[in-house]
């Protein structure tokens, strides 16, 4: 909950799509190309919320008005770092304040936090011991307590009318001139106190600011400065836009840079010291900035973990949908029209003559389910009119009024396929493309908007079908979403892709060659190849939405029907600096990639949920399918596991131990593997329990996959009719059950 409300805060401040993820590192960091914000990886309890949304907008404050070139200009013109970097705070943070009224109460309750905990060096010292600079700086982070000269005041109420970077470096410039020509304003030695100041935590002593409240504050801020603008005007607020005049340039001309990052802490003490001459002025440096860094140092978990940061990508449909009508041209190109096309086209339409009985007999089931489940939630209450055919049992009865019974409205359903079209699929194409007609025949018959989509990684290598690549996502291969049917085909073009998809289908079947022809091998393009599931899932998080906006369906049912698990997708894009010399691109900011290694934080952009992995080892799939859920709620997830092999399409015990929870083999004995296994082999399928999915199905595969229709036999020719009742009922039985792909989708939406 605290990672989705500093998202949130983060791309508000910034005004573009940007996240906050925790890593291994010094200090806080902003990327500007691969669009994060980076925080270290705090010691459990050593930073709070209310701080962490304080750096968040802190740091947000540097990306949006500090120019990367800032500290080199510093070096250059041999200003103390420490100095430049309280100056530039106060400048950046009365920005986000102003453009943002309600970051007022973020940076006060977060500073006077940090102050409570001594990470400025205040605990039990004199403020009045602190020189200038730092008492500037403990003033601007929320310390009503510190006390200034009149002469002090004037750089004061300078500092808070800073507008840009260079306004910034000049002002600490002829600050540290004036500093070293004041010696009244270096402070002095606090006598009570040796070395450093103690331990962390809150102190008794009143010169820490432990009061310092919001309204004190500001209180305080205006009597200081009285001439600054209560709000500065609109353009000022925005990255210095013009108002630079000396040219220093815009905070955004660093935006095609990697890296916007504040000052690491110790460079800025060191940074300002280091080099021939760096500083003419010694000693002037800011001890609270460089005692906030250590402490800052100190609060993180060097031991921890990294964890890795990734987002869902932003899949643009045109790049990987390949439309109904272009496959039906293609393949209609392709094929020849010889023996095997012929007889191929007769077997689909036998297929639908056949399947006719049957579709009818499940559309009066699904007819009678949903009738029986809308009575059951029927409701029945009185008009307040008398019922006068009651009227005479006035005496012995209390219900004289007439009564309405109100059904309640019916939810619209829709059904979005995805078939995996991959190699091993081969053996089990055949029959489950049998059940999937028969699915697709029972929506047409029930009025029920669909979508098919075989996915595939093969098509795209032979296209052109290039794959937006995006700093921060998931590094997924090219692949393609084949639609093979559609609710808004015709019955031409549904039965010419049948016929398509069916030849595919037996192009290594064991047929009459010399009746049924040869068979084609399908083209290119549509050969099968790896299981991209996981990018099919991606891909159903734009799909699923813009079906639902089509159809206007109340409810979505997406189906995935596969054999085995989706290609590993472990990799995740970043720029990087190329240091390849012998490169075109050296020196310059390449898109390359990353391995995902260890512990994964993955986010969807869209919703801003975040699903983060349990342990280092961890399968993309079932997390892809929580958040495809998160973002369409209204919708159930099921999966088809085609599990059987071999020429009966057995299911082996190991399978269907993997189908159920991937090689866990301690939640699941075998004696529980032996009572699954015989469930499937009764019904025909079996309902296992699978993390990701509502509902997940394993199926037999190869000659079980088929689907069984009832013939008349001679023997039942002038039986009696209780053995046809019988023998009927035994029929509409197997129907259903050699149809398991959809019965269950009928079950579902009735």
């Amino acid at each position: 909950m605290m990672r989705n409300k500093k998202n949130t805060i983060a791309k508000l401040l910034a005004e573009e799509d940007i996240f906050v993820i925790h890593k291994q590192m010094e200090t806080a960091y902003f990327d500007v190309k691969n669009r994060e914000l980076g925080l270290p990886i705090w010691k459990e309890n050593a930073i709070n919320d209310v701080e962490e949304e304080l750096m968040v907008c802190h740091e947000i404050g540097h990306a949006l008005e500090t120019p990367l070139s800032m500290l080199e200009d510093a070096t250059i013109r041999k200003i103390e770092h420490s100095v430049v970097n309280v100056l530039e705070d106060a400048r950046i943070e009365k920005k986000v304040k102003n453009k943002y009224l309600g970051t007022v109460r973020i940076f006060n309750a977060g500073y006077d936090s940090l102050i409570k905990k001594d990470f400025f060096g205040t605990s039990g010292k004199d403020l009045a011991t602190f020189n200038l600079i730092d008492r500037i700086n403990l003033f601007f982070k929320g310390n009503t307590d510190v006390v200034f000269s009149d002469e002090e005041k004037v750089w004061v109420d300078r500092t808070a009318k800073t507008e840009t970077p260079n306004n910034v470096l000049d002002l600490a410039e002829e600050l540290i001139a004036w500093m070293a020509d004041n010696p009244e304003s270096m402070g002095s030695p606090d006598e009570s106190d040796e070395g450093e100041s103690g331990e962390s935590g809150e102190s008794d002593s009143t010169g820490q600011g432990e009061s310092g409240s919001s309204d004190k504050q500001e209180g305080k801020e205006d009597d200081i400065s009285k001439d600054v603008s209560k709000s500065d005007d609109d353009n000022s607020n925005t990255s210095n836009s013009g108002d630079d005049s000396d040219g220093d340039g815009d905070a955004q001309d660093g935006a095609d840079k990697n890296i916007l990052e504040v000052p690491n802490k110790k460079d800025v003490v060191e940074g300002g010291k280091s080099g021939e001459g760096a500083a003419s002025t010694p000693n002037i440096t800011a001890e609270t900035d460089s005692k906030f860094g250590k402490s800052i140092t100190d609060a993180r978990d060097m031991n921890a973990e990294d964890v890795n940061y990734v987002r869902v990508n932003d899949i643009d449909l045109d790049q990987v949908v390949v439309p109904y009508k272009k496959v039906i041209e293609e393949n209609e190109k392709y094929y020849k029209k010889d023996r095997f096309f012929f007889a191929t086209g007769e077997e689909v339409a036998e297929l639908k003559k056949s399947s006719k009985k049957t579709v009818a007999y499940m559309v009066k089931e699904f007819e009678m389910k949903k009738s029986a489940d809308a009575y059951a939630r029927a409701a029945v209450s009185k008009t307040g009119s008398l019922d006068m055919g009651k009227l005479h049992t006035y005496k012995y009865n209390e219900d004289l009024f007439r009564k309405v019974t109100t059904l309640p409205g019916a939810t619209s359903h829709g059904l979005v396929m995805c078939l995996d079209w991959s190699g091993s699929m081969s053996e089990n194409l055949e029959g489950t493309l049998t059940q999937l007609f028969n699915l697709i025949w029972f929506c047409r018959r029930t009025n029920i908007p669909f979508e098919v989509f075989a996915f595939s990684n093969v098509y795209s290598k032979y296209n052109e079908m290039e794959l937006k690549r995006e700093a921060g996502a998931f590094d997924i291969d090219k692949f393609s979403m084949l639609n093979f049917f559609s609710s808004k085909m015709s019955t031409e073009e549904e039965m010419k892709m049948m016929h398509y998809v069916w030849m595919i289908a037996n192009q290594w079947g064991q047929r009459a060659w010399d009746i049924d022809g040869y068979p084609q091998r399908a083209s290119a393009s549509y050969q099968l190849g790896g299981t991209p599931l996981n990018e099919a899932i991606i891909a159903m998080m734009k799909i699923v939405p813009k079906f639902k906006n089509e159809t206007g369906v109340q409810k979505v049912h997406s189906i995935f029907l596969t054999d085995g698990a989706g290609s590993s997708i472990n990799k995740k894009c970043e720029w990087k600096l190329n240091t390849y010399e012998s490169s075109e691109s050296y020196g310059e900011q390449v898109l390359s990639t990353t391995d995902i290694h260890g512990k994964c934080v993955i986010t969807d952009p869209v919703t801003n949920k975040t699903i983060k992995t349990e342990d280092r080892y961890w399968s993309a799939t079932p997390l892809l399918l929580e958040l495809l859920k998160n973002r369409i709620p209204e919708m159930n997830v099921v999966g088809f596991f085609v599990a059987g092999s071999g020429k009966h399409g057995k299911v082996k015990s190991d399978t269907l131990r993997y189908a159920i929870d991937g090689w866990k083999y301690k939640y699941n004995s075998d004696e529980d593997i032996r009572k699954a296994l015989a469930d499937l082999n009764k019904n025909n399928v079996f309902v296992a329990k699978s993390k990701g999915y509502d509902e997940y199905y394993i199926l037999p595969g190869s000659g079980q996959l088929s689907v069984e229709d009832f013939e008349m036999s001679d023997e039942l020719v002038g039986a009696s009719k209780a053995k046809l009742k019988t023998a009927f009922a035994k029929s509409s039985a197997g129907r259903i059950s050699s149809r398991p792909l959809l019965n269950k989708f009928i079950a579902m939406v009735a």
